[in-house]
């Protein structure tokens, strides 16, 4: 092989190797849990955490919305995402967490079992969803991810809000 086109093929190499590659970047989302199941939604749509105190029920409400919650002088709708999913409800005596979200033109909030935690997630990372889910369900997600508690519902607050 002629020692120039060796040079030339070296010399592309490093030049490939010298371009900067463009990261990709985690997308951070809260994981909670409903029963043993870990959903996540997108840490940029999460106003705060707080434990429900007192939700008062609306009458003739549709069926996800669990009720008004006061957090701190505004009263915010709260959704109920096991309705929304299609999930059993939970008969627990230990109070839920209401998780607050921004971005919607309502005060919205979600009432959730408890919190796992937060957990960076690659886009590349999102797989679809599992066959087996029910297209109602299937619906209300973007894709799942692996988290260190096992597979987390990446939530699409969009669809899921539009009780």
């Amino acid at each position: 092989m002629d020692p120039e086109a060796i040079l030339a093929a070296i010399e592309q190499q490093q030049n490939s190797e010298a371009e900067p590659r463009e990261e990709e970047e985690r997308v951070s989302y809260l994981g909670f849990y409903l029963g043993p199941e870990v959903y996540g939604l997108p840490l940029d749509q999460l106003r705060e955490v707080a434990r429900v105190t007192h939700l008062r029920r609306v009458p003739g409400a549709p069926a996800g919305v669990a009720g008004l919650v006061n957090l701190r002088g505004e009263i915010l709708c709260a959704l109920d995402v096991r309705e929304i999913l299609g999930l059993p409800a939970q008969a627990s005596t230990v109070s839920p967490f209401l998780v607050a979200l921004r971005g919607f033109g309502d005060p919205l909030g979600l009432i959730v079992d408890s919190i796992a935690d937060i957990y960076a997630v690659l886009p590349s990372e999102i797989d679809p969803l599992p066959a087996t889910w029910p297209t109602e369900r299937a619906a209300c997600f973007i894709g799942t991810a692996r988290v260190p508690v096992g597979l987390m519902g990446l939530l699409d607050l969009a669809r899921v809000t539009k009780v």
